[in-house]
């Protein structure tokens, strides 16, 4: 049975019904992070969009529930969406054959900023360092790199043959040394190759470093953060496939030469947590009478990459974009064919929670449809008036700011020996001699993003480091 085949109503309003929409938990604040969903307005099936093609941007709360905040024009068939690492530019994939640019506001609202010229342009990613940005041609076997500019703009770099038809999915390692390529259409008979190129300075490839054999249909590759594994799930034979990164870039199969492991029924989405514990499949299932309705399955990354699959499906009609917070705590999953996008809670063991479900505002959201606002990370600083030896001089480091977030934490060290972990914004130290001493406070943010920036293979999703220090040196008297 084909999937997506065109649908009657009542078949329809009975896989509508396996999730019901909810009401938002709750408001989300002034400032929630902003979680976004490309809606390509595809025809498909013969069904008409409801709509022209869009970017829609959500507000999320603490709980995760969503609140809409509009849509800006995008492409026709648009797919991904990624920021630079300032987050002042982004940049998404238009499968009509260019790049659309737009301006990032304070809000994160976007504003249009041009387009570029990208055959078949479908999957996309940007180097963790936000020089270089990628795009498979779907329609062919190239990929094209921009070098991004100060300015946002984008400056052709070249292209390069991936050595296999139909590029689909593209991620670089979270060291921006590599990068691998899913090929495959939805209606492939044939076993297509994950492969991989060694990256050079100006952001072409220097080298071929790989070429393994995946399942049928490649659709979206997710490498974990820590850059030791890549996962590509497979439409048509309804797989994931996983590889060990090696040092020169290289492939290992984890599961066997030609293996995977079973992921649903027309895997197209793929997530991995922030934490690189576990790795989140969206199987679209068969739409029409008599299909069966999608999930997203979830899977256990043991140390060595190999995949459990211990966490409690859920059931949508057809899910296909993941895309996780900053935090991991809450995740977000698109659906192609009702037009929504559901937010869970990730619970302890992995399970989603269903938090909300609200309109995409707009129609069609297709493959990689979600992205959630990378984390920023904070800016600390502080003053010092110094004080005689003996008598307390005193710090306040409360103009440290985090733009999307707070800061939480503050750990001193004075220069002389002492150390103050978490010592609030304004503390006090009493210096035993007179002397030239080097201060540093480092401030850390709320959000729970490491002290590196994490990166699964197409935007980071903290693109600033959780911690950040300032010092300064005093004199005391």
């Amino acid at each position: 049975m084909p999937h997506r085949s065109v649908v009657s109503a009542f078949a329809v309003l009975a896989l509508a019904g396996t999730i019901p929409a909810s009401q938002s938990a709750s408001a989300a604040p002034a400032g929630g992070r902003p979680v976004y969903v490309t809606n390509s307005a595809m025809e498909f099936g013969g069904v008409p969009p409801g709509g022209p093609p869009s970017v829609a941007r959500f507000a999320s709360s603490p709980a995760g529930a969503l609140t809409p905040h509009g849509t800006v024009p995008a492409g026709d068939r648009v797919r991904g969406l990624v920021f630079t690492p300032d987050l002042r530019f982004a940049y998404t994939a238009n499968a009509s054959g260019s790049v659309s640019l737009y301006k990032v506001g304070p809000d994160g609202a976007l504003t249009p900023n041009g387009a570029e010229p990208a055959p078949g342009a479908f999957g996309i990613a940007i180097s963790p360092s936000g020089h270089h940005l990628y795009v498979g041609n779907v329609a062919g076997r190239d990929i094209t790199v921009f070098g991004v500019q100060p300015n946002g703009s984008l400056l052709p770099a070249g292209t390069f043959d991936t050595g296999d038809e139909f590029v689909k999915g593209v991620a670089v390692t979270p060291d921006g040394r590599f990068l691998y390529v899913s090929h495959g259409r939805p209606d492939d008979t044939v076993a297509r190759d994950l492969t991989g190129f060694a990256l050079g300075a100006n952001g072409l490839p220097v080298s071929q470093v790989a070429s393994e054999r995946h399942g049928i249909s490649g659709a979206e590759a997710v490498i974990t953060p820590d850059g030791r594994y890549v996962y590509v799930v497979c439409q048509a034979s309804d797989e994931v496939f996983g590889y060990r990164i090696e040092p020169n870039g290289a492939l290992t199969s984890l599961f066997g030469a030609g293996s995977g492991v079973a992921a649903g029924d027309f895997p197209e989405g793929a997530g991995i947590s922030p934490d690189g514990r576990r790795l989140y499949v969206a199987a679209g299932g068969v739409v029409g009478p008599g299909g069966t309705p999608g999930q997203v399955l979830g899977f256990t990354i043991a140390t060595d990459g190999t995949l459990t699959q211990n966490i409690t499906p859920v059931t949508m009609t057809d899910p296909i974009g993941i895309g996780f917070a900053p935090d991991g705590r809450h995740v977000y999953v698109s659906d192609f064919w009702e037009n929504l996008v559901n937010a869970f809670a990730v619970g302890a063991s992995g399970d989603l929670i269903l938090v909300d479900t609200e309109p995409s505002q707009g129609s069609r959201p297709a493959f990689d449809s979600v992205t959630v606002l990378p984390n920023k990370g904070p800016v600390a600083a502080f003053s010092a008036r110094p004080a005689p030896a003996g008598y307390p001089t005193t710090f306040n480091a409360s103009g440290s700011t985090d733009a999307d977030g707070r800061v939480v934490r503050y750990d001193w060290s004075f220069g002389d020996g002492t150390v103050l972990r978490d010592g609030g914004p304004a503390p006090r130290h009493v210096y035993g001699a007179p002397g030239t001493y080097a201060v540093r406070v480092t401030v850390r943010a709320d959000e729970g993003c490491p002290t590196t920036p994490v990166s699964t293979g197409q935007v980071a999703s903290c693109a600033g480091p959780a911690a950040a220090p300032a010092a300064r040196i005093i004199t005391i008297t």
